[in-house]
């Protein structure tokens, strides 16, 4: 790659597309929100498997899971996320019963649920040995209803990719360790969010490394986040050194969208520009840049 000392030319990048208005109705309910991404979908399927697979165990004593009750349970996950009793059974306990949760459902309907939970049919099990097998196919049908929810937001102009940790303690072969998260244990999801609202738009679900690279594992995530992001209206896509690589900024800017981003030294090749001793040397607000071109497309590094 040839480096030149030059003034970069800066491309039109003024966006051209915009927000819709805020809906004229009335402010939805938090369980509106929740829905609009869960979907009511969700339900129906946990309702359907759940009672299915009871049925496979015993036939003879079906659970028979209601909607309203699939809901309930939800419900009551997401309130004991809240209080962290070490103990679900805390819950309904005379020294520690928490009314929300208790008068809604009975320990032993609570736990009977949760032990026939299913996402899929068990009964079909993917071949293992299968070069497409899915490490996640077990929740797969929950995950893409709410993917497909994310996807139907209006993204706005500036958006941001990176990593997040689902914290979990669990064994699962698809737990990872990320020393510098928040949560060090955990799934892995890669995500495509606002870069002022902090909305997640869409994400992909780390399963572990497989032969499927195209451009390299860092470039195909990124460019995989960015398929539902809309061409040659400029937006703007934001991330750190660990995705960054020249192939990506140019595929990236074949779909009209602009990648503004930190890059790690050993990926920019015959790269001759002033070291951090340098420009400390020169005093503070001291920068270098130089610009390159690739297949017509120009990149600058500041």
């Amino acid at each position: 790659m040839h480096w030149v000392k030059k003034n970069f030319a800066a491309p039109a990048v003024d966006f051209v597309d915009n927000m819709p208005p805020p809906p004229i109705h009335d402010e939805l309910q938090p369980i509106d929100y929740f829905y609009c991404i869960f979907g009511k979908q969700s339900t129906t399927l946990l309702t359907n498997q759940s009672n299915l697979y009871s049925v496979q165990k015993n036939p003879d004593k079906p659970v028979r899971i209601s909607e309203t009750e699939m809901e309930h349970f939800i419900g009551i996950l997401l309130m004991t996320g809240i209080y962290s009793f070490p103990k679900q059974r805390y819950f309904w306990s005379s020294d520690t019963r928490v009314e929300s949760i208790s008068s809604i459902m009975s320990r032993d309907r609570f736990l009977k649920i949760k032990k026939y939970l299913r996402v899929t049919d068990n009964s079909v099990q993917s071949n293992r040995t299968d070069i497409n097998f899915d490490r996640a196919n077990k929740v797969r049908p929950l995950l893409n209803i709410v993917k497909e929810n994310f996807k139907k937001i209006s993204k706005e102009e500036k958006l941001s990719i990176d990593e997040q940790i689902i914290p979990f303690k669990g064994k699962s072969i698809m737990k990872q360790h990320m020393p510098n998260k928040p949560n060090f244990w955990g799934y892995k999801i890669f995500l495509l969010a606002g870069g002022k609202s902090g909305i997640c738009y869409d994400f992909i679900f780390y399963t572990g490394k497989n032969d499927k690279k195209k451009h390299g594992f860092c470039t195909d995530i990124v460019l995989g986040l960015c398929e539902t992001v809309s061409r040659f209206i400029n937006h703007k896509v934001y991330f750190d050194n660990y995705f960054t690589t020249i192939r990506l900024q140019v595929e990236l800017r074949k779909l009209g969208i602009f990648a503004v981003d930190t890059v790690r030294p050993n990926r920019l090749i015959d790269l001759n520009i002033k070291n951090e001793k340098d420009l400390s040397r020169e005093g503070r607000g001291t920068m270098d840049h130089c610009v390159t071109e690739v297949e017509e497309m120009q990149l600058c590094v500041t």
